[in-house]
């Protein structure tokens, strides 16, 4: 049940906080003190589209907060949810989720803490609170919402799940059928493009190490004329010439080494001259060698320019290093195999759709019987609900088309046919029932429905609109019911209705500092007689309006029921 709620900055709410009890809510208050701007913030909590305007001047955003304490069975379903969108583990004996509506920006939404998206919210509060009213949130008017209605009755919830797993099954090979289809058309061309490439990498054959090792011999060979005439002078002043250093340094060595035994001093000389001589012959051999390394046949160049060229062509054309071409022209070779077994892929993949078609289409004939079955009794059901809300003639019948193709729900359309009178047509209910009738067929469905919907707390905005007296009564006496297994929070307008609450609050406008606010109060004993009274005679209450409101509470507590109600 919804145990607390909490509304800032959203409209008139300026900061309004409820503490809700088990059983039946209901809120009155005058028209436009903001009671539908409550069930407005609870649409929020249940993924509503949110609208910045609605922000109260000079709030930033606002913001709506809501505990709930969910039964064991909702328990369950919410910790499937939480695993499916990898909301963290919590103990859920209360639920905490959270709406903020900003005046500028994104929106954000919160569960036990922890941000979530507004669809994931939505799904959280579809299981934990169901709006009715006479207006957005009236499913009676949208003929698609009749066949979950229905399948509620029936108890498909499990058969609607496997078949709905099934229709996904449908859906993604059928995408990845057409998906394989546009591949096969364009496979003729992709395999010659890819034939193309394979052949132009084999011809090429690309070495490892060899793009780097190309460009530092092609960058010597430019240079080439430059360095081997220094490298060939080095060798003559070293080594080659008539008066090379390394001649020099050997007759220098030779007179040392003569007078050598009479200085330590001529000695030491003569082995550093030694050393000198050596290193001259050693720098002039390497430059040999270097010069012979720089000798290249004139075509060399040229041609190592151009399988450069080629190596840096086909490492662009690919985008990888040219040390993997050789691995990119593997993969294509795979890809050139998967097109050429492309057709058996699109024979297998057919049969897969077709066999999952097969599946989907006995799922789907198993709800149609399972519903066709069910019509006549929801009918019945909803019409004996009607005749307690004082509809005796009202007539109902739940019309089930066959589809030609498969649907999220199955092949089935349904709608509901509806007169409210004797001897008139069945029509379709949208077009002929009037506000109060809506209301009615839309308690009776709820129930009808109350044993076995999962959903904790109904919210009933207004939905007596239209009727009066005892109709009221009787639709007071229904939703007393409903709230025996469900928690119900109503704002009504009528004093019939809202003596049967088990907690009243008073919603109003007030002044505080110049702004209008709206207020929330809960009532008790004379106040909410008070608060009857008024509703009974408007704003002069006389003591007669007071014993009349004292005694709509004492035949709403003491057990008096229409002999209808059953």
């Amino acid at each position: 049940m919804l145990a607390y709620l909490r509304v800032r900055g959203l409209a008139l709410l300026d900061d309004v906080a409820m503490e809700l009890a088990t059983g039946m809510n209901v809120l009155t208050g005058e028209t436009g003190a903001g009671k539908s701007m409550i069930v407005g913030a609870l649409s929020l909590l249940r993924g509503a589209k949110s609208r910045p305007e609605t922000v109260r001047e000079g709030a930033d955003s606002a913001v709506v907060d809501a505990q709930f304490e969910p039964s064991p069975d909702l328990t369950i379903r919410l910790e499937a949810l939480f695993e499916e969108h990898g909301l963290p583990p919590s103990e859920l004996e209360a639920l905490v989720v959270q709406r903020h509506v900003p005046r500028t920006g994104r929106g954000r939404s919160f569960v036990q803490g922890a941000l979530t998206t507004q669809a994931v919210l939505g799904q959280l509060g579809e299981e934990l609170i169901d709006i009715c009213s006479q207006h957005e949130h009236h499913f009676l008017t949208h003929t698609t919402r009749h066949i979950d209605v229905l399948d509620a009755y029936a108890g498909l919830g499990e058969a609607r799940a496997v078949y709905a797993a099934l229709h996904r099954d449908v859906g993604q090979l059928r995408e990845e059928l057409e998906q394989l289809r546009r591949q096969a058309a364009e496979s003729a061309s992709r395999a010659d493009y890819l034939r193309f490439q394979i052949e132009e990498i084999d011809r090429v054959s690309p070495n490892a190490g060899e793009y780097d090792a190309l460009k530092r011999r092609l960058g010597l060979m430019r240079q080439a004329h430059r360095w081997v005439e220094f490298a060939r002078d080095a060798e003559e002043v070293l080594y080659e010439g008539d008066d090379a250093i390394a001649s020099r340094l050997s007759a220098l060595r030779e007179r040392a080494r003569g007078s050598a035994e009479d200085s330590e001093h001529l000695a030491a000389i003569g082995e550093q001259l030694a050393i000198a001589q050596i290193a001259c012959e050693e720098a002039a051999r390497a430059a040999s060698r270097f010069a012979s390394e720089l000798e290249h046949d004139p075509g060399e160049l040229e041609g190592a320019e151009d399988r450069l060229h080629e190596l840096e062509s086909l490492r662009r054309k690919h985008q990888v290093d040219v040390d993997r071409l050789v691995e990119r022209a593997e993969q294509m070779r795979g890809e050139l195999d998967g097109l050429d077994h492309i057709d058996a892929r699109l024979a297998g993949l057919q049969q897969k759709v077709g066999l999952a078609e097969h599946k989907a289409r006995l799922a789907a004939g198993e709800l149609h019987a399972a519903r066709s079955k069910a019509a006549e009794g929801l009918a019945a059901a909803v019409e004996q609900e009607l005749g307690a809300l004082h509809l005796e003639a009202a007539r109902l019948q739940v019309k089930i088309e066959s589809l030609p193709h498969l649907g999220p729900r199955g092949s089935d359309h349904v709608e509901f046919l509806f007169s409210a009178n004797a001897g008139e047509p069945l029509s379709p209910l949208r077009r002929v029932a009037s506000g109060g009738e809506l209301s009615r067929v839309l308690l009776a469905i709820k129930g009808v429905l109350a044993t076995g919907d999962h959903v904790a707390t109904y919210v009933f905005d207004e939905v007596d609109a239209g009727v009066g007296g005892a109709v009221a009564e009787a639709i007071g006496r229904r939703l007393k019911r409903a709230a025996r297994d469900h928690q119900v929070l109503c704002i009504t307008h009528l004093p019939q209705i809202a003596a049967f609450a088990d907690r009243h609050y008073r919603v109003e406008k007030q002044a505080r500092r110049g702004r209008t606010i709206t207020t929330v109060t809960m009532l008790e004993g004379e106040e909410r007689i008070e608060e009857l009274a008024r509703m009974l005679a408007g704003r002069k209450v006389s003591e007669t309006a007071r014993d009349h409101a004292r005694a709509l509470v004492e035949a709403a507590t003491s057990g008096g029921r229409d002999s209808r109600l059953g």
